[in-house]
């Protein structure tokens, strides 16, 4: 099958650029993840003019089984196939910095939203902040997917 840019590709943004400050986490837009099976999450920081000697803001993914927060829906840490935490940390002090992690296990064992979370750290400067953004990209295109199901029909 040939891979067709146009179609096959679909960018959602999780955390819309914004100032990061302090130490409070931005909690980015459900996303939802119905008909594909593999994904990224792209992120991107860049440190503003105060001279910290840290600035860092940690990218973790979590899910949700209905993107309410809540409940059953609560959100949690996604983790990959060894047990860690999906995501990483980018060093935004003395230059851009930008990072990808796979997504795996789309619409099998993950749950079907997912989120950005980006926590920012700092150390010096005067009112240090990072100017942070993070996207969700898909591959693959939409599919329709069986339901998942306990019992079989056969």
């Amino acid at each position: 099958m040939k891979f067709n840019a146009y179609d096959d590709v679909r960018v959602v943004t999780s955390v819309v650029p914004q100032s990061l400050t302090g130490s409070t986490p931005a909690n980015g837009a459900k996303v939802d993840t119905l008909g594909y099976d593999n994904a990224k999450i792209h992120a991107y920081a860049v440190t503003t003019t105060s001279n910290p000697s840290v600035a860092t803001a940690t990218v973790k993914l979590q899910e949700s089984s209905d993107g309410t927060g809540s409940g059953a829906g609560a959100w949690g840490d996604a983790l990959d196939n060894t047990g860690t935490v999906i995501g990483f940390t980018l060093d935004a002090h003395a230059a851009d910095a930008f990072n990808a992690a796979r997504i795996e296990g789309l619409n099998l064992n993950r749950k079907r939203y997912l989120r950005v979370v980006a926590t920012p750290a700092f150390t010096g400067g005067t009112s240090p902040a990072i100017v942070f953004n993070a996207e969700i990209v898909f591959g693959g295109g939409a599919q329709q997917l069986p339901v998942n199901s306990t019992t079989s029909n056969t």
